[in-house]
This record gives C-alpha cells, sequence and structure tokens, in this order.
C-alpha cells in the first residue's frame, strides 16, 4: 500500500488493498484475512460496546459523588479539559444507555447497533417501550430515524378538542337528515340542544 504525501494523493488500487497479513494505517485496523466491511462491522460493534462501557464508569462515578454533585463535577472536568473527549450531553447517553441494560429496560441482544439509535430507544418512557416492543422496533437492526419517527407520531399533541358546538351539532343534524335510516329520535335531542344554545 503506497503512502500519500502532503502534496499529492497517492492511487490506491483494489489489488493493493487487498494485501495478506494484518494492516495497519493510522487509527484504522484490519486483521488478517478480514475484508475492509468485516473490519468496520467489527469496529463499529467495539465502538457500541465501548459506549456502553463509557455509560457505567459514568454511572459507578455518579454514584460515587454526593447527591447532586454529579452533574457540577463533571462539567468543571469537561471546561478543564480534564475531560476532552466528553460533552455533558454525550455522557448522559452514555449513562441512559447502560443504565437502561443495568436496570433490564432492555436486553443487551435487543440494544441497536447504531448509538444514536440505541439512546433514542433507551430514552423512551415504559409504556412507550411496550408499544415499540409490539410494532417490532425493539431490535439490533433498528435505525434512529425509524425511532425519531415513531416517537415524534407517539408525542405528537393531540388536536384540541372542538370548542364549537354549535358547528359540530349542526353538522350532525346535516348527516341525521342525509341518512336513509330514521334517526328522529336523535334529531329531536340535536335539535333541542342546539335550540337550547341559541
Amino acid at each position: 500500500m503506497r503512502k500519500a504525501t502532503k502534496t499529492a494523493v497517492s492511487d490506491i488500487r483494489f489489488d493493493d488493498i487487498q494485501a495478506p497479513g494484518p494492516v495497519i494505517t493510522g487509527a484504522i485496523k484490519t486483521l488478517a484475512g478480514e475484508s475492509f466491511e468485516d473490519a468496520i462491522n467489527r469496529l463499529l460493534e467495539e465502538s457500541r460496546e465501548r459506549f456502553v462501557l463509557v455509560g457505567e464508569v459514568l454511572l459507578d462515578w455518579k454514584a460515587s459523588v454526593p447527591h447532586g454533585q454529579f452533574v457540577k463535577l463533571i462539567n468543571d472536568r469537561i471546561k478543564s479539559g480534564a475531560l476532552r473527549n466528553l460533552s455533558y450531553q454525550s455522557a448522559n447517553r452514555y449513562m441512559t444507555v447502560a443504565a437502561a441494560l443495568r436496570n433490564g429496560f432492555v436486553g443487551p441482544d435487543e440494544l441497536p447497533k447504531e448509538s444514536e439509535a440505541a439512546y433514542l430507544l433507551t430514552s423512551l418512557k415504559e409504556d412507550e417501550l411496550k408499544i415499540a416492543k409490539q410494532e417490532g422496533l425493539v431490535r439490533p437492526t433498528v435505525r434512529k430515524s425509524e425511532l425519531t419517527a415513531f416517537r415524534k407520531r407517539l408525542r405528537a399533541p393531540s388536536p384540541p378538542p372542538s370548542t364549537d358546538r354549535r358547528a359540530e351539532l349542526l353538522r350532525e343534524i346535516k348527516r341525521a337528515m342525509n341518512e336513509k335510516r330514521h334517526w328522529a329520535e336523535r334529531l329531536a335531542e340535536l335539535e333541542a340542544e342546539l335550540a337550547a344554545l341559541s
């Protein structure tokens, strides 16, 4: 495999990539005989495992500090640079996933492979998780987009109740009059209620 210089990009051909034995290029590591696809899948799986492990460490750390001090402590460590690759938002995501696994909210075999999908699934409310299970969304292959659409649908505000009862009554009377079956009783009730509003 040829190395690219600062001024030129090397032309890497497929035959060059298929070189036998371990290939180590910067941060990318492939094992002997491992295809690039296999290496990527393996590294992503390791990444997910580390995502959970970071959450576990954070949960243990949180349990070891006095109640109410963790947020300040972690924010201080982030600002000072001691935790240079972490934000409080990402720490919270790691802890949410790890806590869901610890508490049995989801099982390890149900946890999505995508870290964002794992967070979305584990941050569902208990009743939402039941619906997600019924809809087949609790699985390792679920995508972030599927869970985002699911949450949006479940959490959409319900339409406000109609405040114009008069308009509703007029529509129902019209429907009753157009109905071939005789609704004399209901029609009389609706007309009486309408008269009372006038």
